[in-house]
């Protein structure tokens, strides 16, 4: 292997934090190195007489916990795995193609006992050599899904890790055959039943989760990151060639403030929806060129009472997630 042999590889965890030997790989874009470990430092400030500065002896190391953010274009297959670990409740139905829906499902203790181990290349330069940086007790503490024109679909990945180690064998990679992507040709938004021309389109997904929960237990290991309040945030651009979502923005009904949206990508056979059933409108701004006037909308996905409050349906060739 040279200097350009980058992989990121993941395999889900039986429990938390205890590593596992990836065995899923995904191309990526963006950074080459996108996880970094995040030294912790406990100090003393004791005053004694000798000197005005701080003793080297009095500071106990640690890591506090490992963070980044990877980009992926989502392909026809292997995207699935993530699907659990962004929406707790994920169900399979079909026979080849097979459909995975992943929900927000009944409880948010559901994410709680579903990490992963993720291992990255970062070859030393310039020799060559490979060196594996392994991460355990993975989690996503928010994503984001979105596409521009002339774009792929692409999935962002916000990532925390509990542990890092560096003398872990690389695995081998091997990558599904056959994947295509999902580019913006292939895709089609509809709001409120209306499918419209849009320019971009982007749903963020927060987990509210606690990712700094150290307790004193006899060692410094982060304990396992528990979900809070679900905040979606989406927004999307379009020419302006009506009055309906900036009266949408503007309507003082609070039932007219909402619709829903919903994403389509559809490539031959495979497919990745994304559906929001109550987004509101919160945000209206114009844009665009000087012969081309265009709108911005942003807003919230709410819960309606009855549906998830997001959805994805992701159509694939791929048994199981």
């Amino acid at each position: 292997m040279g200097a350009g042999d980058f992989q990121f590889g993941v395999k889900k965890e039986s429990s938390f934090g205890t590593p596992v030997t990836v065995d899923r790989f995904f191309e990526y874009s963006g950074d080459v190195m996108p996880v970094r470990p995040i030294p912790g430092r406990t100090e003393g400030t004791p005053l004694r007489v000798g000197s005005r500065a701080r003793r080297a002896s009095r500071v106990v190391p640690y890591t506090d916990h490992c963070e980044g953010t990877v980009e992926l274009d989502v392909m026809s297959k292997g995207f699935g795995f993530w699907l659990e670990h962004m929406l707790p409740s994920v169900a399979t139905t079909g026979a080849g193609p097979y459909t995975h829906t992943a929900t927000e499902g009944t409880s948010s203790s559901a994410l709680v006992g579903k990490s992963f181990t993720a291992q990255f290349n970062a070859p030393l330069h310039p020799a060559g050599t490979n060196q594996p940086m392994t991460f355990a007790g993975g989690k996503i503490p928010s994503w984001t899904l979105g596409c521009d024109v002339d774009g792929m679909l692409v999935l962002s990945l916000d990532l925390w890790f509990a542990s890092f180690a560096t003398g872990t064998a690389l695995a081998t990679a091997s990558y599904p055959s056959s994947m295509k992507n999902f580019a913006w040709s292939h895709g089609v938004v509809s709001v409120g039943g209306s499918a419209i021309d849009i320019t971009s389109f982007s749903v963020e997904v927060n987990q509210g989760g606690q990712t700094d929960r150290k307790q004193i237990r006899g060692n410094s290991a982060p304990k396992e990151p528990t979900p809070g309040r679900l905040e979606i945030s989406w927004s999307l651009e379009a020419d302006f060639d009506s009055l309906t979502q900036f009266n949408r923005v503007h309507d003082t009904d609070v039932a007219d403030l909402s619709a829903a949206i919903v994403a389509t990508f559809t490539n031959g056979t495979d497919i990745i929806a994304v559906t929001i059933p109550s987004a509101r409108f919160d945000e209206f701004d114009f844009s665009g060129e000087e012969f081309g006037l265009a709108q911005s909308l942003s807003g919230v996905g709410e819960y309606d009472g009855t549906n998830s409050p997001i959805t994805i349906a992701y159509t694939t060739a791929d048994a199981t997630p």
